[in-house]
């Protein structure tokens, strides 16, 4: 049984510019087929500390019937294995109702591993720490999005 993951963050980058930031992050990599390491953390709940584990990450470009937003499909499988699940989703860039915002949105799905242990796990802790991860995983994305923009316009008022 697989669980879902949907998780939305808004960015102070605009859509074009998040947008054209994200094809730009990932679009070699999904147009040569490559497979990068990407790290990814997670507050643990109830627990101090942080779950840190780097993930293989593939891309591919996705589609969106409308043709407004330009959604990469996402692979991702610990690097190393362990008892991490796979991961197959969507990213996205979605226009807000401010031009200067953006919501980067994360919609996927995982099989918990180690069958019925896992599932259990996963009931309990395990979809909490996915959800977790998703959301600094957007966070952090953004954080760059919204680097590159603030340079961007930072160039633009010193050369004006």
């Amino acid at each position: 049984m697989a669980t879902n993951v949907f998780e939305r963050h808004l960015t102070n980058c605009p859509y074009a510019r998040a947008r054209a930031f994200l094809r730009e992050s990932v679009e070699d990599t999904a147009r040569k087929g490559r497979v990068t390491i990407l790290p990814l953390t997670a507050a643990l709940p109830f627990v101090p500390g942080t779950l840190e584990k780097d993930v293989l990450v593939s891309y591919r470009a996705g589609q969106d019937p409308m043709r407004f937003d330009e959604p990469w499909q996402v692979h991702w499988t610990p690097e190393g294995g362990g008892p991490y699940p796979d991961f197959d989703g969507e990213l996205t860039v979605r226009a807000d109702e401010s031009y200067r915002k953006a919501v980067l949105e994360l919609r996927g799905e995982y099989k918990p591993p180690l069958g019925t242990f896992g599932q259990a796990f996963d009931r309990l802790v395990g979809s909490k720490i996915a959800a977790r991860t998703a959301r600094e995983l957007l966070q952090a994305i953004a954080r760059g999005m919204e680097e590159r923009f603030n340079s961007e316009e930072e160039l633009k008022e010193n050369v004006g």
